[in-house]
């Protein structure tokens, strides 16, 4: 059935390296991301934003790690 749920499971070996990351390999990810995110779209998106959501997934990633489970993103 298809509800409009999407679920993607992000491999483990993106999952360790989230979860490996130091704040330094975070913050130089964010900045990059905006750099294209801005050139590609034109996005109004701070650095911030962005960082804070890298830094959320690396805990979950951690977390996901610590437990032996995965990662998971699901949208609606």
């Amino acid at each position: 059935m298809n509800d409009g749920v999407e679920v993607f499971a992000l491999p483990q070996r993106l999952t360790r390296a989230l979860a490996n990351a130091s704040s330094a390999e975070l913050e130089e990810l964010a900045g990059r991301w905006t750099t294209r995110v801005r050139s590609e779209d034109g996005d109004d998106m701070t650095d911030d934003d962005l960082l804070a959501v890298l830094q959320g997934v690396a805990r979950l990633a951690a977390s996901a790690v610590d437990t032996g489970g995965g990662l998971y993103s699901w949208s609606s």
